[in-house]
């Protein structure tokens, strides 16, 4: 593809939307989203939004920021997905160039950046969907800005596993653990044949589609 680029645009279009369809099912977490009923759509979309601000006067030590985002954006992607709300982290200290955000501090359009980091919810829909939407999305957003006990936290855990995959040093553990090994008896290894190549195959996906990053947010994942 890369030698004749823009000839196969249509190609080029179904591979990405297959790379994006997997990796958001491979990296997808249980986070048991309570969706609610929603009714028929009724007016005129309106849109509505909603501040959750970040507790890092609480805990200054604690990444909230990886752990609402996740690696390349996934975590808040899935939970776009799942709230029909977009997710975006503003406010101060929500650029990774602290020197860029600096200079936009003041400009138009970046307002935000006076403000204390937090989230911004967004929905847009009709006045008796969009209310319960923005509900359910302010709900899961907060229970990720309670912080889980060290050993505890499998969203981090995934996170981490998600990060090992993209960056290739991911290393699967194969060896079952056997309760009762007196059931199967001696097993018989058999010694690899000389100049008999092994291969191992390395699981690694590189995102290639920035629309995985979390909208107007400059991050980059980096869990503590």
């Amino acid at each position: 593809m890369n030698m004749f680029p823009r000839t196969f645009l249509h190609i080029e279009r179904l591979i990405e939307e297959e790379i994006n369809r997997v990796q958001l099912e491979l990296f997808q977490f249980s986070f048991s989203v309570e969706k609610p009923t929603l009714p028929a759509p009724k007016g005129q979309p309106i849109v509505v939004q909603e501040k959750v601000y970040i507790p890092t006067k609480e805990h200054p030590d604690y990444n909230f920021v990886g752990r609402i985002l996740g690696p390349r954006g996934m975590t808040a992607k899935q939970l776009e997905v799942e709230t029909g709300c977009r997710i975006m982290v503003r406010g101060r200290g929500s650029m990774r160039d602290i020197g860029q955000e600096e200079k936009n501090r003041g400009k138009p359009n970046w307002e935000h950046l006076n403000d204390e980091l937090h989230v911004l919810i967004q929905c847009e829909d009709t006045p008796n969907r969009a209310h319960l939407k923005l509900k359910g999305a302010v709900s899961e957003i907060k229970k990720l800005l309670i912080p889980t006990p060290f050993g505890k936290d499998d969203l981090k855990r995934k996170q981490l596993m998600e990060l090992a995959i993209i960056n290739g040093t991911y290393r699967p553990v194969n060896k079952i653990p056997l309760h009762n090994e007196t059931l199967l008896g001696p097993v018989a290894v058999m010694p690899l044949a000389v100049h008999t190549p092994v291969w191992q195959s390395n699981l690694l996906l590189t995102p290639r589609n920035k629309s995985l990053r979390t909208p107007n947010f400059a991050y980059d994942f980096n869990m503590k």
